[in-house]
């Protein structure tokens, strides 16, 4: 299947769960907080909203280079839709649950939340790798393309690698929960940015 055919439902995918990301803000809570908690509220669900759109950029680039999707590459954009389109429900649940505290030996509901949610982000991440994996062995992908992608998985590496960090500070410290997410857009702007940098030298 051309990449051309499947890219209008994938932007489509991605705009739903936009629209989801907005109308999953659980007004009924929001009003009953104070100005502190209702400020990070708003600023998870902005950085949230980042990081599907840094996610969107990431996936429809590697769509892009495809050019021809294969069994491999049409599976693993299918599960990446799935998740995406979870992370609004995800979202909501860390703003109604994620601030309390927890550890390895205390497993709350905000710690069951914020792990659940961080590891989605993970799992995200671990698709975009194997799908740039995946256009190393693609018949259509030219040798160019090739070298930038091998560039473009170090660099994404070091970016799932520094998710897999959060995710062990949030499961081993009782102060840091929600705080994450204040992260994870800062990590994907980083990994944009260092991989931009890297396709100009080129």
């Amino acid at each position: 299947m051309r990449s051309s055919t499947v890219l209008p439902l994938f932007d489509s995918v991605f705009g739903v769960a936009f629209t989801l990301l907005a109308f999953s803000v659980p007004d009924n809570v929001m009003s009953s907080m104070d100005l502190g908690r209702l400020g990070l509220s708003i600023a998870i669900y902005v950085l949230s909203g980042i990081a599907v759109l840094l996610y969107w950029f990431k996936l429809r680039r590697l769509l892009e280079l495809a050019r021809l999707l294969l069994l491999p590459q049409l599976l693993l954009g299918l599960i990446s839709l799935l998740m995406i389109v979870l992370l609004p429900k995800l979202v909501q649940l860390v703003v109604l649950h994620g601030s309390g505290t927890g550890d390895f030996q205390n497993w709350t509901t905000a710690q069951i939340v914020n792990t659940i949610f961080l590891a989605a982000l993970i799992l995200f991440d671990g698709l975009c790798l194997l799908f740039a994996a995946s256009l190393l062995a693609h018949p259509h992908v030219r040798h160019a393309e090739q070298v930038r992608i091998r560039h473009a998985l170090r660099i994404q590496g070091w970016g799932a690698f520094a998710l897999l960090l959060l995710g062990a500070l949030e499961l081993g410290l009782m102060w840091f929960n929600t705080e994450y997410v204040l992260l994870v857009p800062l990590i994907l702007i980083a990994e944009e940015w260092l991989t931009a940098r890297r396709f100009a030298r080129l």
